[in-house]
């Protein structure tokens, strides 16, 4: 067999490596432990890198959907999780009319190169001169199970409102009572309406830890249909002909929107007392009206008017859309808008979007005449389930639930603590 030279050379280069090196280990320690201590310290330094917790402010649009997505990840196996129209929270951030007296800051919260969390700073001009405070307000809170990731993002609002000279910081709420505010403390084991936010129960105790305490608490019940008691139907009558008001009907859903700046006016009067809530204005009025009335079902809408065909008391409800905005996503293409169509053609829970009276009228009873007039609707539209709107634990108006078969399901609590130096 004839032998490769190339070979032989190989060979002898390979001892000759084996027999420097060993040379140098047996010679050189001193080096050595130099050049594993040098390559530990940046191997460690890399690992740190890759484990420290970057935050970026949203400047842009590709961060901004980034932002607006990144629930889609943090639920993706819950059950209960009910994700916002993409367009729609594009349209929040970007468009309200809310943003002609607020200020608003976002930031991503990134580990590993990945977003593991976010949230809003917002700054209220409007609300802090009506109510003489100085106050910032932190929403579109998401963050993963990790307190330093939520107390990182924490502290850029708080660091934030103190450089805009704040002295509290209050949450989770958005520009006004017309938004999810309220923090989910109750309920993590069911699916809420659209119009309320989820979360995880890990969440309430971080901003317990980071010094949070209660301000007030919104709770939502589930009310069961049934028909209306007799005695419901017989205090109604009294109402009537003591208050001489009626529900007034609708033959179109455009007539409804005739309405619509009566309705929100009578809004602005009923909620004026309501923690968090201010006037809306005439934009934002405008801006209510063509996402909500225009597309309402005019048989879930009940004006109270007096004599004089003059609104007194309100309710806007609407099918419950919860498992239509699960189903598309976020999206209403290409086939989420066929999921929600179908939602509101058929289906067996109904939400209570906004129900309310004048001021001058609290504490008459009419209200009832507006939740018998909604129950004789939801049996012939096949509802089985109400879920109320969120309602301050306290409000009197609470307690015409007593009538009916019901139990609290969701309870979310608005927190609020001092902006130290």
């Amino acid at each position: 067999m004839t032998s490769n030279p190339n070979r032989k050379i190989y060979f002898f280069d390979l001892q000759y490596f084996i027999y420097i090196f060993i040379s140098f280990f047996q010679t050189a320690n001193l080096h050595i432990f130099i050049f594993f201590r040098t390559f530990a310290f940046y191997f460690l330094t890399f690992i740190r890198m890759n484990n420290e917790i970057i935050l970026k402010e949203v400047l842009n649009k590709r961060d901004l959907t980034a932002f607006i997505r990144f629930p889609r990840s943090l639920y993706r196996t819950s059950p209960y999780y009910v994700p916002a129209l993409e367009e729609d929270e594009r349209k929040t951030l970007t468009k309200h009319p809310a943003l002609a007296f607020c200020d608003l800051r976002l930031w991503l919260a990134f580990l590993n190169g990945k977003p593991v969390g976010r949230i809003a700073g917002i700054i209220n001009r409007k609300c802090n001169e009506l109510k003489h405070q100085q106050r910032i307000r932190f929403g579109w809170f998401d963050v993963i199970d990790d307190q330093k990731v939520a107390k990182a993002l924490m502290n850029e609002v708080e660091t934030w409102g103190r450089s805009e000279n704040m002295t509290e910081i209050s949450g989770p709420s958005r520009f006004s009572n017309m938004e999810k505010q309220g923090m989910l403390v109750m309920g993590f084991d069911k699916m809420p309406s659209i119009s309320s936010e989820y979360n995880y129960a890990y969440y309430p105790q971080f901003v317990e830890q980071f010094g949070f305490q209660k301000e007030v608490d919104y709770i939502q019940y589930k009310v069961k249909v049934n028909e209306v008691p007799e005695r419901l139907k017989m205090l109604n009558k009294v109402i009537q002909r003591k208050y001489k008001v009626h529900i007034k009907n609708f033959t179109s859903s455009k007539e409804l929107t005739k309405y619509g700046k009566d309705f929100f006016a009578a809004l602005n009067r009923s909620f004026a007392s309501l923690y968090n809530f201010i006037p809306l204005s005439e934009e934002e009025i405008d801006y209510h009206i063509k996402n909500n009335l225009a597309f309402a079902d005019k048989d879930l809408v009940n004006l109270l008017v007096d004599e004089q065909d003059k609104m007194v008391g309100f309710s806007f409800c609407l099918p419950s859309l919860s498992k239509a905005f699960r189903k598309s996503k976020g999206r209403l293409y290409p086939f989420g808008w066929w999921h929600i169509l179908r939602a509101l053609k058929k289906n067996d829970i109904v939400d209570l979007y906004l129900t309310g009276v004048l001021p001058e009228w609290m504490n008459t009873g009419i209200h009832t005449l507006y939740h018998c007039q909604l129950n004789e609707i939801f049996i012939k539209k096949g509802y089985r389930y109400a879920i109320t709107n969120p309602q301050l634990e306290h409000n009197p108006a609470n307690r015409i639930w007593e009538k009916y078969e019901a139990e609290i399901v969701f309870r979310r609590r608005c927190y609020c603590k001092e902006l130290g130096v």
